[in-house]
Order: structure tokens, then C-alpha cells, then sequence
């Protein structure tokens, strides 16, 4: 397959800068991939091998990574695994899922087949109907060499999905995380991602604001170090009136890592009293770390509120001095700033379950 392009800004900016896209290097050969998951809770019909290519609104949506890596997963036939909740089901237990890639079981004979050169490829849609509500944990472990993972979701009117991402993939890792969306009157998505895993990784949600007050919700918290990379690419169209995103990422680069952080949020022309707000926090811990913070707002709809921040910096001579006039030295200020960003996103977690694991002093 060689280099495609994900992760595109809207509106591209200068070249010279760098930031336009994300160029990332896949194997010739795909690979479909299922989680490892619980018992799937009372209230969610899944299905296994759901053809959502047939389904008009799933094969035309909009997804996060772009149109070449979605005309990639169109041509490779994978179906995606369908968890489906009817009208007015409020499902009290999350669906939880792993990816673990370690040692992951692809056959010998395909191995033998492709030497090896597969990406692992693995598809959700969610299905939500009118005043459905859901959570699903998910989380990314292992060294997945080159992964993708490709989440399409329809919200009703007035439905809810609430998702939770943990990535913890291992040094080496290749991996692409695509989220689409397309949301209902009054419905939406509450989004919460936890980067601190190892290797090369892309993440990225659109989200079609298409119903009257439809809303998304992102909370995002990444620690990234050695020479690993991340590049996440947010994107809210808004076309429905009074329709409203709230973008919050705070994030730690430590040693020579490096970070791109593209956040569009579209005022569509019709969206009439729509609001949105996307703030990125960055502390960068090391002179040798790398940084770009791109957020945007598109307007073509005169009746609406957009705004976007940024505070980029290292921790202040102050705060270092406060610490260290308590006892504590200089290396433990940093390890505890760094854990309080990620544990401060995974707090707003709703499932008491993953907030245990991963802050077991809850």
C-alpha cells in the first residue's frame, strides 16, 4: 500500500509548516481483527458481521483519517462488528472491549501468505435509535506493528453515546484510530481518549452535528515520550441550529516526542445560534520535544460563537520552587505533573470499573 495521507486539515495552511496532513506508511496486505469483549450487557443487540457497505449513511460518512485510508477499508470487504440499541434503551452497563496485539492470532498460512506484511484491521458501528443511551470502554494494548481501528456511529434523536478510549500500545506500534459520526436532534457523543501508550499514533473523530442541539463532547489527555509520535485530527461540522462542541485536550512531551494537534470546528451555513470552544493545554517537559497546535474555526454562518485557545509552556520556576521548599525534588515535580494531566481526564471517566484500574488509589 505504501504512504497515504491521513488526518487532513479542512482548510490547508502553508506546506512549509508541516502540518496540512499526517503521511504514514502501511503494509500491503489487510488483516481483519476482532476485540476480545465481555459479556455484551442486557440492552445491546450486537452482530458480528454487520454489512454496513450496504447501509447508504454508514458508506458515505464522513470519517476522521479521511477519504484514502476510508476508500482503503471500503476495497478491503471487512465487515464491521454492529452493537445496536433500540428506541428509548438506556443500557446501565458499559460494553467493554479490548485490542491486546501481542502475539496477536493471525493464521500461519496467511502469515506465509503475505510474509508477514499485514495491517490489522478492525471495525465498530454503533447503531443508536431515539433516546438510546450507551458507554463503551475501549482499550488498545500491545505492540500492534500496524493497526488500524475504524468506529462509525449513528445517533437518533435525543441518544447518547458516551466513549471511552485507552491506548497503551507498545514501542514499534503503527496505529490509526478513525472516528465518524453522525448525530440526531439533541443527540451526541461524549468523547474521552487516553494516550499514553508507545509508538507511531495517529487519532482522530468527525463529527456530523447534523439535528437541532446536537452537541460533541471531547476530553482528551496524552503523555507521549522517548521519540514517539502523536497526531490527533477533531473535526465538527455543524449544520443543525443551536448545535454546540466543547474540546478540552491536555497533554505532557517529554524527552525528543513530538505532537501535531489539529482542531476544526465548521460553522455550516443554517447553523444559526451554534457554539464552540477547543483548548488544548501543552507542557513540554524537554528542550528536545516537538510541538504544533492547529486549531481552527470555519465559519460560513454569521448567527454563531467560536473560540479556541492554547497554553503551550514548561512548568514555572515558581511552582518547581514551591515543591522543592516541601522536600520534593525537581525529577518527582515533573513525574507528578505529567500523572496529574492523564489522571485528571481519566476522573471524568462515568465507569467506576476503568476509573479503578486506571487510578487505583480511587
Amino acid at each position: 500500500m505504501g504512504d497515504i495521507k491521513i488526518n487532513k486539515l479542512p482548510i490547508p495552511t502553508w506546506n512549509w509548516l508541516k502540518v496540512n496532513d499526517k503521511r504514514i506508511s502501511l503494509k500491503k496486505y489487510i488483516s481483519v481483527m476482532s476485540p476480545v469483549s465481555e459479556e455484551v450487557p442486557e440492552g445491546v443487540t450486537m452482530e458480528a458481521d454487520f454489512r454496513d457497505f450496504m447501509n447508504p449513511e454508514f458508506l458515505e460518512m464522513e470519517i476522521s483519517a479521511g477519504e484514502e485510508l476510508k476508500e482503503l477499508i471500503k476495497d478491503s470487504g471487512a465487515l464491521s462488528t454492529l452493537y445496536k440499541v433500540s428506541k428509548g434503551t438506556k443500557v446501565a452497563e458499559p460494553i467493554r472491549l479490548t485490542f491486546d496485539y501481542s502475539g496477536i492470532a493471525i493464521t500461519d498460512a496467511y502469515l506465509s501468505e503475505t510474509e508477514g506484511d499485514a495491517n490489522l484491521l478492525s471495525r465498530i458501528t454503533f447503531d443508536l435509535e431515539e433516546e438510546a443511551e450507551l458507554t463503551c470502554v475501549i482499550f488498545y494494548k500491545g505492540n500492534a506493528v500496524s493497526a488500524i481501528n475504524d468506529i462509525r456511529i449513528r445517533a437518533a434523536k435525543k441518544a447518547c453515546l458516551t466513549l471511552v478510549e485507552i491506548f497503551e500500545t507498545e514501542n514499534g506500534t503503527t496505529f490509526i484510530d478513525s472516528i465518524g459520526g453522525s448525530y440526531g436532534e439533541k443527540a451526541g457523543l461524549k468523547l474521552i481518549q487516553i494516550e499514553k501508550g508507545e509508538g507511531d499514533t495517529a487519532i482522530g473523530c468527525l463529527a456530523g452535528l447534523d439535528g437541532y442541539k446536537s452537541y460533541l463532547d471531547i476530553d482528551m489527555g496524552y503523555l507521549v515520550k522517548g521519540s514517539d509520535k502523536l497526531d490527533i485530527n477533531y473535526v465538527a461540522r455543524h449544520r443543525g441550529k443551536v448545535t454546540d462542541t466543547k474540546i478540552n485536550v491536555n497533554g505532557v512531551l517529554r524527552d525528543k516526542a513530538s505532537k501535531t494537534f489539529r482542531g476544526t470546528i465548521d460553522f455550516i451555513k443554517g447553523c444559526k445560534d451554534s457554539t464552540g470552544d477547543e483548548r488544548e493545554d501543552v507542557l513540554m517537559m524537554d528542550e528536545g520535544v516537538h510541538n504544533n497546535t492547529v486549531p481552527v474555526i470555519l465559519c460560513e454562518e454569521e448567527d454563531v460563537e467560536g473560540t479556541h485557545g492554547a497554553s503551550i509552556g514548561k512548568i514555572s520556576d515558581e511552582i518547581l520552587l514551591y515543591f522543592q521548599t516541601r522536600g520534593i525534588p525537581e525529577s518527582d515535580v515533573t513525574e507528578l505533573m505529567a500523572k496529574s494531566r492523564i489522571d485528571a481526564v481519566a476522573g471524568r471517566i462515568p465507569d467506576e470499573e476503568t476509573r479503578k484500574l486506571l487510578l487505583p488509589e480511587e
